[in-house]
């Protein structure tokens, strides 16, 4: 009998792993379906980046100063870019930790919906995090730490 309890919770374990991790790539590969990122290219000649076995000093410089702007061309896309991400990835991670806790009746889905939603917010602010002011990673850490625990105190309490 404990061996088939065993192999009933190892089933639930799998299924909440597998969902929680096809979850966050569903979240991550959907935004880049449909919300395309800036690309490098987009901004600069890929032969520009090879950088020329002899240049003089003057053709050097200006080498480099055109290598500086395709660079802050594409940073200043980019952050943005990775801004809007991390609200969305926010958003839509919180949406499923709540609905994990909350309105799903199955042990290993909701469990599973809930992992995929923390794994999606971590992401999203993974994706975002060098690009942050420090007060705002605070913040953010600060709230969702919140969240999580009220979650815990509401859901799981005895």
């Amino acid at each position: 009998m404990a061996k088939k309890g065993f192999t009933s919770r190892l089933k639930h374990n799998i299924l909440m792993i597998g969902i929680a991790i096809i979850f966050a790539l569903f979240v991550g590969y959907g935004i880049d379906t449909f919300y395309e990122a800036p690309e490098y290219e987009d901004f600069c000649n890929e032969s520009e980046r090879l950088r020329p076995v002899k240049l003089n000093q003057s053709d050097m410089e200006e080498f480099n100063a055109k290598q500086n702007q395709c660079w802050e061309q594409y940073d200043a896309a980019r952050e943005p870019y990775n801004r809007n991400v991390f609200i969305i990835t926010l958003v839509i991670g919180l949406a499923a930790v709540i609905a994990g806790s909350f309105f799903m009746k199955v042990e290993s889905v909701s469990s599973g919906i809930m992992a995929g939603g923390v794994l999606t917010i971590i992401y999203g602010t993974l994706r975002y995090w060098g690009d942050m002011h420090k007060y705002l990673r605070f913040s953010v850490l600060t709230i969702v730490l919140i969240i999580l625990i009220w979650i815990g105190y509401k859901k799981f309490r005895d």
